[in-house]
């Protein structure tokens, strides 16, 4: 267990990569939208085992590229790490997906008993997968606050990138512990218990709250007592990807006025240790949502099976499909309605991934996982999904035309240069794709006339866009 002194380590600020914008205010969020990396996104996703921390690594002890995601059952090809991984980052060869064995795929006759089941499946299986992906990042950071220096940065990079990617998938699996308590969009407020947001609360992030622990060091107190919008896989995009020395603080705040009077050596040491902290706590995060579905412990499956603490079967039904509809706000009002001119209201203060400019990378994952869910938990999306039951309910045609809009979204995202990088016609193309793929899901599948009496959920009745 790494221990967070006080002692500084001196690292000259070789903290992240270089962006094309520094400024010593950054609240617009149009500014965020032109950060850019100078290098691209590294692919992530192949995974190793889920014992105790410290215990990922393959027996073999062999360095491996990362393995890319091209479907949310593991990837058939490996892809170098670089960009904002870092050039030639590896990583210590970890078993095939965290020990997590293959994606499950039902193969049981729908019933929507039986979704729920594939659903609950489905999603133990990413939490494990992201479980892995949490250790090896833990690891990687502490090793980065033992011995900093450029070669454990790119490794604790690369880390982030395979973490943050899984995720992504995650994004479309929000009913039952993983969600918030809230009723809007995605949410269950019958049995959500907020590790979302403690592990990634984008869009609520606040880069001037990071800064400010790096320079009062709460957290070295209690991790409660950080806000959400501090911490998670928002805080490391800071972290580990930004190098400048200036901060989104007021001047004459207490954490403006604290972040000045530190040297540079001071601030990058407080940097790595604040980012081996959130680390362990992420870590932490996923391990406790683990528990909460465990048969020895939570066991929270049954309770979604049985629909135990919902009103009614069909209002279980509801929440958990209200996951599907974060492709619909999350995904195109915000990660490209905000770039593409579409979204001037949103809660929007820090574009996704501004400082490792995986933007497509997290939209080309959250589509991913939007197919686990709807479709089928395998790589090609076999097994039980949301378009099942529409074919059971005589609506077969609809139920392949969500997916033909699905399939048509993930190759033009496949096949879009990084946001950043991409020209305004290339933006609306990405845009108009996911809007295709929305509108039937919030006109057909939710719609005032659902074939299977889906409603929209609170902050999407009225949504015409």
């Amino acid at each position: 267990m790494v221990r967070f002194g006080t002692t500084h380590v001196t690292f000259g600020l070789t903290l992240g990569l270089a962006v094309a914008a520094a400024c010593t205010r950054t609240e617009d969020p149009v500014e965020h939208y032109r950060l850019t990396a100078s290098a691209g996104t590294a692919a992530a996703g192949k995974s190793g085992s889920t014992g105790g921390k410290g215990s990922t690594a393959g027996s073999s002890g062999k360095p491996t590229t990362i393995a890319g995601t091209g479907g949310v059952g593991g990837a058939d090809d490996e892809l170098p790490l670089g960009g904002a991984a870092g050039e030639g980052a590896v990583l210590p060869e970890p078993p095939l997906n965290f020990g997590c064995a293959d994606a499950p795929i039902s193969t049981e006759p729908f019933t929507r008993r039986a979704l729920r089941a594939a659903a609950a499946e489905c999603a133990q299986w990413h939490y494990c997968r992201f479980e892995g992906a949490a250790r090896v990042m833990a690891d990687a950071l502490d090793e980065q606050l033992a011995a900093p220096g450029e070669e454990s940065l790119r490794a604790a990079r690369a880390a982030y990138a395979q973490a943050f990617d899984l995720s992504s998938v995650l994004e479309l699996f929000q009913f039952g512990p993983y969600a918030s308590q809230s009723t809007s969009a995605g949410k269950d407020n019958y049995q959500g218990k907020g590790y979302r947001e403690l592990v990634y609360s984008w869009p609520l992030s606040a880069r001037c709250k990071v800064e400010e622990q790096v320079v009062v060091r709460g957290y070295a107190q209690s991790m409660n007592s950080v806000l959400v919008n501090a911490r998670g896989l928002f805080g490391l995009d800071y972290l580990l990807h930004y190098s400048g020395s200036d901060t989104a603080c007021a001047p004459n705040s207490a954490a403006g006025s604290g972040w000045a009077m530190l040297t540079e050596e001071e601030l990058a040491a407080g940097k790595l240790e604040y980012a081996a902290a959130l680390g362990s706590d992420i870590l932490a995060q996923a391990q406790n949502l683990r528990a909460d579905w465990s048969a020895d412990q939570g066991d929270f499956t049954p309770q979604l099976v049985d629909t135990l603490g919902y009103p009614s079967e069909q209002e279980a039904m509801k929440v958990m499909a209200w996951s599907l509809l974060y492709v619909e706000r999350d995904v195109k009002d915000w990660k490209l309605g905000v770039p593409a001119g579409h979204t001037a209201g949103a809660p929007v203060s820090v574009a996704e991934a501004a400082f490792s400019g995986r933007k497509i990378a997290a939209i080309r994952q959250n589509l991913l996982g939007f197919r686990a869910l709807y479709q089928g938990c395998g790589p090609g999306g076999e097994g039980l999904g949301f378009d099942d039951w529409l074919t059971e309910a005589g609506h077969p045609e609809l139920a392949r035309e969500i997916v033909d809009a699905y399939v048509e979204a993930q190759a033009v995202v496949d096949a879009s240069p990084e946001l950043d990088e991409a020209t305004p016609a290339e933006v609306e193309a990405l845009y108009q794709a996911v809007k295709r793929l929305t509108d039937l899901l919030k006109n057909d599948l939710f719609g005032a006339g659902s074939p299977i009496g889906l409603t929209l959920p609170p902050g999407l009745e009225g949504d015409t866009d």
